[in-house]
């Protein structure tokens, strides 16, 4: 049986980059700090643990080489990350805004998913689509 999502892997343009972007909009919402495993190519990972035991991490490791993301190429169309409140919803779209993401969704209402889905989108610096939406409404 199934019980979750272990960890998703980003492949980013500037991981430097990244890393501040995540640690600027999930850090206050309780992502910890990465811990470091070598990749397959000797290259590091940076796995940014979720803060409750067993609820994955967020891996983010350097590209080989710069290529624009396409959101609609096979692969990652995007990320929806779950978190507890509505008010952790607009925390992290604050976040978002100050840490210079586009933004592609304010925090709102998205009754065609469910009628009570509160949810925000925007780009991190990879040009990846990230979906923050509260935990109670997030289940599709």
């Amino acid at each position: 049986m199934i019980v979750g999502l272990g960890h998703v892997d980003l492949v980013c343009c500037d991981l430097g980059r990244s890393l501040a972007f995540y640690r600027a909009v999930f850090g206050p919402l309780g992502l910890e700090e990465p811990v470091l495993f070598d990749g397959e190519r000797g290259e590091s990972i940076h796995y940014l643990r979720f803060p409750a035991a067993g609820s994955g991490s967020l891996g983010l490791r350097q590209a080989l080489e710069e290529q624009p993301f396409e959101l609609y190429a096979p692969g990652l169309h995007h990320l929806a990350l779950a978190v507890e409140t509505r008010a952790d919803v607009d925390l992290a779209h604050t976040g978002a805004v100050a840490a210079g993401a586009e933004v592609l969704h304010a925090p709102r209402v998205f009754p065609q998913y469910h009628p009570d889905y509160y949810a925000t989108f925007f780009l991190d610096p990879n040009g990846f689509r990230i979906e923050v939406a509260s935990a109670r409404d997030a289940r599709l």
